[in-house]
């Protein structure tokens, strides 16, 4: 009998040590003219189908190992994918090490963009809940570089084998929030909230995006949710710049589903 793993039973190795009624306002973001269709390398229609056969022939080649018979990636309906063991396992048993090198760090990310990250980011310095959450912010924007860099980017095979379709504040449309509880739709207003925020400081031109990226709503859309559910959030010993916790994204462990009880 298979049984799914997740993240509190699951011992994920890297070299990084990573452990693995309210009222409410939109923020708004700009309104632009509608832009030509673009073909980009990773199709991002909800309706593309997720290369997870390339993933893993990918994983393979750059050196993430993964205990055998123990980590299988299954999926019942082919859009949703996650990681099944297929016999009775040891506690603290290592089910997969992932190179640090292929881990995306919100840390690393700030220090390869340098300046014009910085001078980005400063746009969002006056919403306090935006500048708590600039690791995520960081990831955006790698995720965003990756897809320019198309079938060139060395993360191709992972983000082609992501989820196309979301269901988070960022990716409901008005109808959905009509239907919400009051408290559930005040959470999602506030993540769609940032997304707006962070749509805006993107746009104001400091990064080294084309503008094609820029005015492509649909593909920074995308991007964010990737970011904001493939990542984990990890404590690390105090920087230079005060920066206690740091936002990762470590291909193949962001297939471990999250559950309350261990179940392997």
């Amino acid at each position: 009998m298979k049984e799914m793993l997740t993240p509190l039973f699951v011992l994920v190795w890297t070299k990084l040590h990573f452990a693995s009624a309210f009222s409410f306002q939109a923020f708004a973001s700009p309104q632009l003219q509608p832009q030509p269709q673009r073909t980009l390398a990773v199709d991002i229609e909800e309706t593309a189908q997720r290369d997870l056969s390339s993933l893993q022939q990918w994983a393979q080649n750059c050196g993430i190992q993964t205990a055998q018979g123990c980590f299988e990636l299954t999926s019942q309906d082919g859009e949703d994918w996650t990681v099944f063991t297929t016999k009775d396992t040891p506690a603290g048993t290592p089910l997969l090490y992932v190179p640090s090198s292929l881990v995306l760090s919100s840390a690393d990310i700030a220090s390869d963009l340098g300046g014009n990250l910085e001078a980005t980011e400063n746009t969002l310095l006056e919403y306090e809940e935006t500048r708590e959450r600039l690791p995520l912010f960081r990831l955006l924007v790698k995720i965003l570089t990756e897809l320019e860099a198309g079938y060139e980017s060395p993360y191709y095979p992972w983000l082609n084998s992501l989820p196309r379709r979301f269901y988070n504040g960022v990716a409901m449309t008005d109808a959905c929030f009509d239907c919400l509880p009051p408290y559930a739709a005040w959470l999602s207003m506030k993540e769609r909230n940032n997304y707006s925020r962070f749509l805006n400081a993107i746009r104001e031109g400091y990064l080294e995006l084309s503008e094609e990226t820029l005015n492509d709503d649909a593909l920074i859309k995308w991007a964010y949710n990737v970011a904001l559910t493939r990542h984990q959030e990890v404590w690390v010993i105090p920087r230079e710049d005060g920066t206690v916790r740091e936002k990762k994204i470590s291909p193949m462990a962001d297939l471990l589903n999250h559950a309350t009880i261990p179940n392997a």
